[in-house]
């Protein structure tokens, strides 16, 4: 069976999506207990909700979990601060959406974190539940807005890369089947294959 690029990339497409899950990830950080569980309680029907009682904990479970599209982190907590804990996830998951919990006021803290990109939102204790779910929901989307953005950005560089490697091999080559190998590598390097076969 033989594939034009146009379905080949719909193909890539529908696989890409098939390792999403159907509920998104959330990360929820508290070192009380009954905060821990009224969040979890909260999101559990619309998202696939971890728990952890620490920022240490919190970074432990990302390096096994993975990404998660919204992390809600209490601010006052011992070992870490919340922005300190969202601060060190940025690198690894900057795609990922943060919110803060605070009951005080650490201007300076949250102003920084703020405006360097680490949290899109603060939200202030006790919180309104509906209020909260409204803020998560906003954020979820944004980052599934991020998430399809990167995707169409890389499957756009990895066309432009196929392209260009079809273009040198047809220019650095003099027949026809001394340039099919290198087009055939291409496809497969392209699409992640095992193995390519190109068929006049």
């Amino acid at each position: 069976m033989t594939y034009t690029i146009p379905e080949l990339d719909a193909i890539s497409r529908q696989l890409m999506s098939l390792d999403r899950p159907k509920k998104a990830k959330m990360l929820v950080v508290d070192d009380e207990p009954d905060n821990l569980d009224l969040l979890y309680r909260t999101f559990r029907r619309d998202f696939q909700v971890l728990k952890a009682e620490s920022g240490v904990r919190a970074l432990e479970m990302l390096a096994s979990e993975g990404e998660v599209a919204v992390i809600i982190s209490d601010q006052r907590m011992p070992e870490m601060k919340g922005t300190e804990f969202l601060s060190r996830t940025v690198p690894q998951f900057p795609d990922t959406m943060r919110i803060i919990l605070t009951g005080f006021t650490d201007v300076e803290d949250l102003v920084e974190a703020i405006n360097s990109g680490q949290v899109y939102k603060y939200i202030t204790k006790p919180w309104n539940p509906d209020e909260l779910k409204v803020v998560v929901q906003r954020a979820a989307e944004t980052y599934e807005l991020l998430k399809q953005r990167t995707e169409e950005l890389q499957r756009s560089q990895a066309q432009t890369a196929l392209l260009s490697a079809i273009v040198q091999a047809t220019q650095e080559t003099a027949t026809l089947d001394a340039c099919l190998p290198l087009i055939t590598e291409a496809f497969g390097k392209t699409f992640h294959a095992d193995g390519c076969i190109l068929q006049l």
